[in-house]
């Protein structure tokens, strides 16, 4: 992880209830932009040293000024999200992924098969699984979007899935 003066650092939930945690790197005292970094917190005047973990993600300068260019109608929204994970004795993995998304519930699923003659390693089933049911949640959502807008339209319309321009 580098960083530099002015650069946002985030620390990322580790529970659906806790918010992400935003700060400014105002010193770097690493050689060449690593840790440990002098943090100013967006809760409050606190400021303090920090040496990341694997939930924090830098957010260069760059891509900070964007964000703040966001308008001020701008509002945010949480959409919970669960998984549940079932490993078979057969090799089969399943998940089943549950998005509370706005006023829509959507289930979606997804399934790995181990062939028998592989390492038995239950991690890469279920990232597996998991992976192919995020995969459909993605596509459920944007099917839903393309229906909606083309009932606000008056004909059929296609969501592509490709993303373009993230700040992040």
């Amino acid at each position: 992880m580098r960083a530099t003066v002015g650069d946002q650092i985030m620390i990322m939930s580790r529970h659906l209830d806790e918010p992400v945690r935003v700060g400014e790197v105002i010193e770097v005292h690493g050689t060449g932009g690593e840790p440990p970094y002098v943090v100013r917190w967006q809760d409050g005047e606190h400021t303090g040293l920090m040496f990341p973990g694997p939930d924090a993600q830098i957010r260069h300068a760059e891509a900070a000024r964007t964000m703040r260019r966001a308008p001020q109608s701008a509002r945010a929204k949480q959409w919970q999200i669960s998984m549940n994970l079932i490993e078979y004795e057969n090799n089969l993995t399943r998940a089943q992924v549950t998005a509370e998304a706005g006023a829509r519930t959507l289930r979606c699923y997804g399934e790995a098969h181990r062939n028998p003659g592989d390492r038995d390693v239950p991690d890469i089933g279920d990232e597996v699984a998991a992976g192919r049911a995020l995969i459909e949640l993605g596509n459920q959502l944007l099917r839903n979007a393309a229906q909606d807008i083309g009932v606000l339209e008056g004909h059929a319309v296609y969501v592509s899935p490709a993303q373009t321009g993230s700040p992040f």
